[in-house]
């Protein structure tokens, strides 16, 4: 609908027009409050269309401790063995 006075379209709520500030009549405030359920109704047939009502299966980084406890022996290892050489040349 559009203002009486001012002719630019009301807002979607409120009882006012936010161009010029005229007060809506019964009318206009019966034809916002209708399609405003129109529109709630239209959201609820989309959400039950659309909406996936299951949560998110993430899926978890796999756990391989065997490759993590391999890298450790190996970088122990290899600090082990500087160790030795730095000892021994000085």
């Amino acid at each position: 609908m559009r203002c009486k006075r001012c002719g630019k379209p009301l807002p979607s709520d409120g009882v006012a027009c936010k161009f010029c500030g005229m007060l809506m009549n019964q009318e206009q405030l019966n034809y916002q409050r209708k399609m405003a359920i129109k529109e709630d109704k239209r959201l609820q047939m989309l959400t039950k269309k659309y909406a996936n009502n299951k949560t998110p299966e993430y899926s978890q980084p796999k756990e391989n401790k065997l490759l993590g406890l391999i890298i450790i022996v190996i970088v122990l290892l290899i600090l082990i063995t500087l160790a030795i050489i730095i000892n021994v040349m000085n």
